[in-house]
């Protein structure tokens, strides 16, 4: 089968790899290179990386236009696939190939459609998720079931690790999808159930709000580690620059153990500060404009003691990492 892939980052490598040993990828669509780093150096993507290393033909359009749609029509597609791609495939384009394209979602539809649902998923502390295959429609993650696989979320996962073990069910999953669209035998059953929806994150998401329990707090840190961190101000004493949490532990003691942000004790490896209910054993931190670090070497770096609180401070600045 000649399949036309649309994707811009690395969680549809997998199925890229996987796809290419039995089918045709005929072309891959990708965002357009842009700079990035300090030296603003204009970089490729990583799916235009693996599309020049299998000898696959790359296109990076502005737009997704009619323009675009007649550089498609000599190709003779058979299957269209987008994953994590990040933009609406008009229907100049989705009515391009033999059969319907078709999407992959990481999310058990209708729950979490639309962006970032595996970041909100752990911000929202759900114990499941999965991937779903459907159909594409003109309406956002609405289309028909093909294939669905769930999988329990761990109490201490966070998104780089359950972005890889989503991708790699996508690319066990695929194959026996697009195998039963070539012989007709798939089957594409309406989505059931309240749907429920999310949003692209800001940078804002990331402040931690200590008022909050330690278990949202811990579920906000992992679930935004990719970006934008999560992230809180250093005591006033250290001039309130902004501090990002990388890990965290959760203790789960009745009741507050002091003012919410405040730092309760101090050891060679964490903080632990108080939150709204409980506790959270700070594990890795990074100071604005410095190298990420544990949290005891912080502790040490910034004289740190226990009776000192995050302040309120401000938004990150955007140029952090």
């Amino acid at each position: 089968m000649k399949i036309l892939y649309f994707g811009c980052d690395s969680f549809g490598i997998p199925s890229l790899g996987k796809l290419s040993a039995s089918h045709e990828i005929t072309a891959v669509v990708t965002s357009p290179d842009k700079p990035a780093g300090r030296g603003m150096k204009v970089c490729s993507g990583i799916v235009k990386k693996w599309a020049r290393s299998a000898g696959v033909k790359v296109l990076q359009p502005e737009k997704l236009d009619g323009k675009f749609a007649e550089v498609l029509k000599p190709m003779e597609i058979d299957l269209i696939l987008l994953v994590s791609y990040g933009k609406k495939l008009p229907a100049s384009i989705l009515g391009i190939p033999s059969f319907a394209p078709i999407n992959v979602h990481p999310s058990l539809l209708p729950a979490y459609r639309g962006a970032a649902p595996m970041e909100w998923a752990l911000i929202n502390g759900e114990k499941e998720t999965g991937i779903t295959v459907i159909t594409m429609s003109r309406e956002i993650d609405k289309g028909c079931i093909l294939a669905s696989e769930r999988t329990s979320i761990g109490e201490n996962e966070d998104i780089f690790e359950l972005k890889e073990r989503l991708a790699a069910i996508s690319a066990h999953l695929l194959p026996r999808v697009i195998r039963e669209i070539g012989e007709g035998r798939a089957k594409a059953v309406p989505q059931e159930g309240r749907p429920s929806y999310t949003r692209k994150l800001t940078r804002k998401d990331g402040l931690i709000d200590w008022q909050k329990s330690c278990e949202g707090i811990h579920n906000l840190i992992r679930g935004v580690k990719e970006w934008p961190g999560a992230y809180t101000f250093l005591p006033d004493h250290a001039g309130s620059r902004c501090l990002k949490i990388f890990s965290s532990e959760k203790n789960r003691r009745d009741g507050r153990c002091g003012n919410p942000g405040e730092i309760i004790s101090v050891s060679d490896r964490t903080l632990e500060v108080s939150c709204g209910q409980g506790s959270l054993f700070i594990k890795e931190v990074q100071v604005e404009g410095k190298k990420k670090i544990m949290a005891g070497d912080f502790a040490r770096g910034y004289r740190i003691k226990a009776g000192m609180v995050f302040s309120k401070g401000r938004n990150c600045p955007d140029g952090q990492n």
